[in-house]
């Protein structure tokens, strides 16, 4: 079951990696966000700070995890891995939704902005199944 975890986490992140490169294509020389205004670079090198900086915590978290029990670490290492998908999913979503934004087409968005959504509820469930995740084994 880890193995699929880490292949899902891994997937997500070089979609989202692929999503990031293929936004930054796709949008002018600068973007728009509600009042905001900042160039296409500045915006590259953050989203892909906060991506980087998001998945080098959980899998340097995973991977440095001194539980003594083997069952319980193997758990919070498939959860932390999932929830990081998790995220990448949601980077993956934000950044399209950014890019449909500013492409100057018409384009409706009750077509795409329910994902953003459906995103963040996965994000609020995973984090809720926590303490379940964190019950179910020491109760085992």
């Amino acid at each position: 079951m880890l193995r699929l975890i880490k292949f899902i986490w891994l997937v997500t992140l070089l979609v989202a990696l692929g999503s990031l490169l293929y936004t930054y294509a796709a949008v002018g020389e600068m973007l728009t966000f509600g009042s905001y205004t900042f160039s296409r670079e500045w915006y590259f090198y953050l989203a892909l700070l906060i991506l980087v900086i998001f998945n080098f915590t959980f899998y340097t978290l995973s991977r440095n995890m001194g539980y003594r029990d083997e069952k319980l670490r193997s758990t919070l290492i498939s959860w932390q891995l999932s929830f990081a998908g998790v995220l990448n999913l949601f980077f993956i979503t934000s950044v399209f939704f950014l890019m449909l934004v500013n492409s100057g087409e018409a384009f409706d968005y009750n077509n795409f902005g329910y994902l953003v959504y459906v995103c963040l509820g996965l994000i609020g469930l995973w984090i809720l199944m926590l303490p379940f995740v964190f019950s179910r084994k020491i109760l085992s």
